[in-house]
């Protein structure tokens, strides 16, 4: 298959240490030290888990911030996003800059929520030649999402061009929640008539912001990118934190270098914030007749601010 805090210091009240001893009474005040108000810090970077056996690559992401919190620019490698905030039911995502040579992209995302949770996100991309100015394609993607219970079930990707000027359903992926954990993910690539199956595993603990901001996690299949925006808007988050990731390959052979387990070990700075996401695990070989390949300790790294 294929897919953030400034520091602000609160003002206290000074506190006077008193003795029986005269000497004492003209001692300096004592003040106790600045408190961070973790609030208000932002997550201002993130790297993706690397190894040369893992068969993803992704670039490193950075996000800018406005007066009230909000992501209003993420750069991904040589792409950078505009971010804008139109109403509580639209945000609209303009492509300010990409790394192609040759070509510029012109590309808005609507991205439509209801109750806080998105209902559709449309895409559309042209490229234009920057020798002649002509535009070398055009092409329209639409992803739907279905929830139940609040959980999301069902993930439908849609995509049109030139040569296929009516939308196709290109890929689906089928959720299931047992207990208030996602522990399932079906992923059908339609058009090829193939699936495969993840299987969640998750710890007892309270789920932790940002532990499912990595590969293969049903983040990563309700939408390929634009994690930082998204990452909170596709209905409840699972109670727990998935710890083991599992791939079963019925209907279709895993392709090089695809995903056979994962597991996932989380790390917390000293203000208790997700420091970093390390996977170990198995991917294939087509080199080996699919004998797996193992990585591991593979770091995704959260830089606050």
């Amino acid at each position: 298959m294929k897919f953030p805090k400034l520091l602000f210091f609160l003002p206290l009240m000074s506190v006077v240490i008193t003795s029986c001893s005269s000497d004492d009474s003209k001692s300096d005040p004592v003040v106790a030290p600045p408190v961070i108000d973790l609030a208000n810090q932002k997550l201002i970077s993130f790297s993706y888990p690397y190894d040369p056996y893992i068969g993803i690559r992704r670039d490193d992401e950075s996000y800018e911030y406005d007066n009230t919190n909000k992501i209003v620019k993420v750069k991904e490698g040589g792409y950078v996003y505009g971010i804008t905030y139109v109403s509580p039911d639209l945000i609209e995502v303009n492509q300010l800059e990409d790394n192609l040579t040759g070509f510029k992209i012109i590309s808005k995302r609507s991205i439509h929520l209801k109750a806080g949770s998105v209902e559709s996100i449309i895409n559309n991309e042209i490229f234009v030649s920057e020798t002649n100015s002509e535009i070398s394609s055009v092409s329209s993607d639409s992803t739907v999402f279905t929830y139940k219970n609040q959980y999301i079930s069902k993930v439908e990707s849609y995509r049109k061009s030139k040569y296929y000027p009516t939308y196709r359903l290109g890929q689906q992926v089928d959720f299931e929640e047992q207990n208030g954990n996602i522990t399932k993910a079906v992923i059908k690539s339609v058009l090829a008539g193939t699936s495969y199956t993840i299987n969640y595993t998750y710890d007892s603990d309270a789920y932790v912001k940002g532990s499912d901001y990595t590969y293969e996690t049903p983040l990563l299949y309700s939408y390929y990118t634009l994690f930082s925006v998204l990452h909170n808007k596709f209905g409840k988050k699972s109670t727990n934190n998935i710890v083991k990731i599992d791939h079963e390959y019925t209907d279709s052979k895993p392709s090089p270098r695809s995903f056979k387990t994962m597991t996932l070990r989380r790390i917390l700075d000293s203000e208790k914030r997700l420091k970093e996401i390390v996977v170990s695990g198995t991917t294939f070989d087509d080199l080996k007749n699919y004998v797996g390949l193992d990585f591991k300790d593979a770091k995704g790294t959260f830089t606050y601010k």
